[in-house]
């Protein structure tokens, strides 16, 4: 059984280059037996041939053992391979002294190289200064791209990063994986390049096209919306329905106006640009402002809106009065809006007892949310089913925009609700640590 095995292991590597020195093994302990036969005392004969043999057997069959290793170590190379010359990412891989040791064909065609112009060849920054190799030195040393965004934990594994090259100009993500021994030793890097270039072209296009289209609308909607004003002025002594016809166009006109500037807004969000003002301002003196612009909107839907600050008398926060008016008084009038005849909308602000934040609630007797909503409620353009029906207009921009407001400030949001019965949004900002508030802002699309 064992000599049958090892015939086929042996049939199996027969035609390695390793072979050669297993054939000279036999060759030699034939000789050895021979030898011994001939011209050594029989005793000493056979105990010499025996040990002979037994090393003989010893040595060949630890070189089959690791000659079947080696192939199936070449096999598993050959997959990996195989697998990594498929993939629709680039791989690159080098070692501790960013000797490249890999760059698959994904690669090579977004960095416009050949593997074999940087094979075991080691990458310094100083490369950066040759223009074939600039976009391969950016994604090995991202701080010497244009722009770079750290999208992981900076002390974390996998490093992820979104950089955007130039020569050719490509917006990359790429995640760096730390390659270890048995033992858990770094031995090298693997970097998965994801090209974001085409993606990001259309979503710019499409950002630029409701950007013109937002402008172009929107001065003709501020003249439409002056002129019906001034016109419900000149006719005064007009009838009730010319009154009321009025009132509903600049109704009509004053929502598109809104639909349209929260366009623009979210366009400039997707690009970084929506542009803060901080400073120090007295949060409550401000909550007050905001509450008092939303009474009249109260009283128009018959609805009470209450403020209460009984726990904190003043406390500055740095904050951008205008941005963050617009993200709280949002929630205001949703709550507002979305409530029952003589409901009710209760604003309430704490200071939070063991973390340096204070904690606004807005908690109204509304419609509610469904469950299937809830995880929608801060997407791009999404409505909830029963708010269409209670408003068929809107843009679906409101709860994205205050996302948005609201972290910048370096705070939270989120809500509790329950369908027919109403809803509590959150939110929390920092009151006395500027560590807290992210330092640069940042565009994003939830749809990638």
């Amino acid at each position: 059984m064992k000599v049958s095995f090892y015939l086929k292991q042996l049939k199996a590597v027969s035609k390695t280059p390793e072979m050669w020195s297993l054939f000279a093994l036999l060759i030699l302990t034939l000789f050895v037996i021979i030898a011994g036969i001939i011209f050594l005392p029989a005793t000493i004969a056979i105990i010499t041939i025996a040990v002979f043999i037994g090393i003989a057997i010893f040595l060949i069959h630890t070189s089959l053992s690791l000659l079947l290793i080696k192939k199936a170590f070449s096999f598993e190379k050959s997959e990996f391979e195989t697998i990594i010359e498929h993939l629709h990412d680039g791989i690159l891989i080098y070692d501790l002294n960013f000797k490249i040791l890999k760059l698959n064909k994904a690669a090579q065609e977004m960095l416009q190289i050949q593997e074999v112009e940087v094979l075991d060849q080691i990458i310094d920054p100083n490369w950066i200064r040759l223009p074939r190799f600039k976009s391969i030195t950016q994604v090995i040393f991202p701080s010497l791209a244009p722009s770079v965004h750290q999208l992981s934990e900076s002390d974390g594994w996998p490093q992820i990063v979104e950089i955007l090259t130039e020569n050719p100009v490509l917006n990359l993500e790429t995640t760096l994986h730390r390659l270890t021994d048995n033992k858990g030793g770094p031995i090298g890097f693997l970097k998965i390049i994801k090209d974001h270039t085409r993606e990001k072209g259309i979503l710019q296009s499409k950002t630029e096209f409701i950007d013109v289209a937002a402008h172009q609308l929107r001065t003709p909607l501020t003249a439409i919306n002056w002129a019906l004003e001034n016109l419900k002025k000149n006719t005064s002594d007009s009838s009730t329905e010319v009154k009321e016809i009025l009132d509903q166009t600049i109704l009509i006109a004053t929502k598109a106006l809104k639909i349209t500037n929260d366009l623009l807004d979210a366009s400039k969000i997707e690009d970084g640009r929506f542009g803060y003002n901080f400073r120090n301002i007295d949060f409550i003196g401000f909550l007050n402002e905001v509450v008092e612009t939303a009474k009249p909107i109260a009283k128009q839907h018959n609805v009470n809106l209450f403020l209460n600050h009984s726990f904190i008398k003043q406390i500055l926060l740095n904050m951008d009065p205008e941005k963050l008016g617009t993200a709280i008084l949002n929630i205001i009038e949703n709550a507002i809006k979305y409530n029952t005849i003589n409901g009710r909308v209760s604003v309430t602000a704490n200071e939070e007892k063991n973390r340096p934040f204070i904690l606004i609630e807005i908690e109204d007797t509304g419609v509610g949310i469904s469950e299937e909503d809830k995880k929608k409620m801060f997407n791009k353009f999404f409505r909830g089913a029963n708010i269409q029906r209670l408003e068929p207009n809107g843009s679906g921009l409101g709860l994205y925009i205050t996302k948005n407001i609201i972290e910048r400030h370096g705070g939270q949001i989120g809500f509790d609700s329950v369908l027919d019965r109403g809803t509590r949004f959150w939110l929390t900002l920092p009151t006395n640590n500027p560590n807290l508030v992210p330092k640069k802002e940042t565009g994003y699309d939830e749809s990638l």
